[in-house]
């Protein structure tokens, strides 16, 4: 509001007076030279694109998004042959192909999610999708382990993008949450699925050929970033800029302003105070903290687990590599169950919602019950995994207890990175860049310490430790229900979204 407050003596300052004036794309309109432009929702609006363009915007940033999840576990398979190739004995070194690669998930979505807030969705993700296809082609033909760890990093920083403004682009063309959660579910079931798949791929394909785990990623990416130049923008204030610079080109409107065209900032200054952005919500804002902490834990609980997983399976039960690979299916297939779980409640609440339900009324009912059931699931499965991982158990039973895993996996990321885009609209690419950040410096780090917590606790006690730090995160979901309107009453982030609804 501040910003429209302002609007008059801004343009006063200028020498011509505004007046907020809606364009109808298909509609021809007379025009003073002093308009400010406002998209009406229709025409070229991004929510009233049509359901097949929606379909396509929803697909393309989808490839992205599984394509850089799946980057982050398929090479992790090999990293023990990629430092076999290079002479690498030291343990710790070994995992860094992976590591490397997270470190550029904490740096990327810094910059990327609020740049894609001032240059608009296409172009960010134009520029680091091709950022992405370069490194992963550059890793095929890695000179040296040094080399290809600086590939890797880069090679994250561009495939982190997809995962900070995928939520934005939905927030950006689905106006009915339900749409939105739905779209949400759909990818977050997606790029579980490929994250968990890269070492059952490995196991069958880039076992004898370490290289070719990079040869599958550049393909995908090729595919995405051409599918990315025909996508259409999404962010509102980038498409109301383009319409007003069309307006002062045409012959009728030759000073015709945006919002984003009174911003009388530099560009440096734009961008250091966005970069910002993702942090100051981390430090500051209740829900975007405690969700990227439970975020973060669930992800490096499963990053664990591609290490953790081949040791049980292969050290217990005399399994070869490759079979040891087919140990992650059991997650997989429980992330693909989690889709129709999620579908289920939201037609379940819908039907109480239109049968007048006060609990289905309430904001925090659409999206956190699914993370509540999803964090009983997560205690159960993760201390079943670590106490039936023994010769007395049958290798099927512990290797279930992933079926549950990748349900709670998806039902806890499904409902708190919906139930941040819902709560910070316009700024939910910061939101969950902060998120995406959060968990991928849990991802990164925690793995590390994996190797001496299993040869030094065993099995048991070891997942125990992961299984603790699940129950103490067990109670966020039940106090953001109780108390999240209060939260987001007093959030001048969550406030200031409003004005875009």
């Amino acid at each position: 509001m501040a910003l429209l407050d302002e609007l008059p003596s801004k343009l006063n300052e200028n020498k011509f007076v505004a007046m907020k004036t809606e364009y109808h794309d298909d509609t021809p309109h007379s025009c003073e030279a002093r308009d400010h432009i406002v998209l009406s929702k229709n025409g070229t609006h991004p929510q009233c694109f049509s359901e097949t363009k929606k379909l396509y915007v929803a697909l393309t940033v989808g490839l992205l998004m599984f394509n850089s999840t799946l980057s982050s576990s398929l090479p992790g398979g090999s990293s023990f042959y990629i430092a076999s190739y290079f002479g690498i004995v030291e343990p710790l070194q070994q995992i860094l192909v992976s590591t490397t690669y997270l470190v550029g998930y904490i740096v990327g979505p810094l910059i990327s999610a609020p740049m894609s807030e001032h240059f608009g969705r296409k172009k960010l993700l134009l520029a680091t999708g091709g950022l992405f296809l370069v490194m992963s082609l550059a890793c095929i033909f890695s000179p040296s382990y040094n080399a290809l760890l600086v590939f890797r990093f880069f090679a994250g920083m561009g495939g982190s993008a997809p995962i900070s403004v995928i939520g934005g682009v939905y927030a950006d063309i689905y106006s009915k949450p339900r749409s939105r959660g739905t779209a949400t579910a759909a990818y977050t079931m997606g790029t579980t699925v490929g994250t968990v798949l890269g070492p059952t791929i490995f196991g069958y394909v880039a076992y004898n050929n370490w290289r070719m785990s990079f040869v599958l990623t550049t393909a995908l990416a090729a595919v995405a970033f051409i599918g990315t130049t025909i996508m259409p923008e999404t962010y509102l204030p980038v498409l109301e800029q383009i319409q007003a610079h069309k307006a002062r080109c045409s012959k009728t409107c030759r000073v015709v302003v945006s919002q984003k065209d009174l911003d009388e900032r530099s560009l440096s200054i734009i961008l250091l105070t966005s970069t910002r952005r993702p942090l100051e919500l981390f430090a500051t804002e209740a829900i975007v903290f405690f969700s990227s902490l439970y975020c973060s834990l669930v992800f490096a609980i499963l990053f664990v687990f591609f290490a953790a997983y081949p040791y049980i399976f292969r050290t217990v039960y005399g399994m070869d590599h490759r079979t040891a690979g087919l140990a992650f299916i059991p997650i997989g297939v429980g992330t693909v169950l989690s889709m129709p779980l999620c579908m289920a409640y939201d037609a379940f609440r819908e039907t109480n919602l239109k049968d007048g339900k006060n609990w289905a009324q309430k904001e925090e009912y659409r999206r956190l019950p699914l993370a509540c059931v999803g964090g009983v699931l997560l205690v159960a499965s993760i201390f079943w995994l670590g106490w039936t991982s023994s010769p007395s158990f049958h290798w099927i039973i512990p290797m279930m207890s992933g079926l549950p895993f990748g349900i709670a996996f998806n039902l806890i990321l499904i409902a708190l990175f919906n139930y941040l885009t819902d709560s910070y609209g316009i700024y939910s690419a910061s939101a969950l860049a902060a998120a995406s950040c959060a968990r991928s410096i849990l991802g990164a780090v925690l793995p590390l310490a994996q190797n001496s917590m299993y040869t030094t606790l065993g099995i048991g006690w070891a997942t125990s430790i992961l299984g603790f730090a699940s129950v103490a995160l067990l109670p966020v979901p039940f106090i953001f229900i109780a108390f999240g309107p209060q939260i987001r009453l007093r959030s001048p982030f969550c406030q200031a979204a409003q004005q875009y609804r």
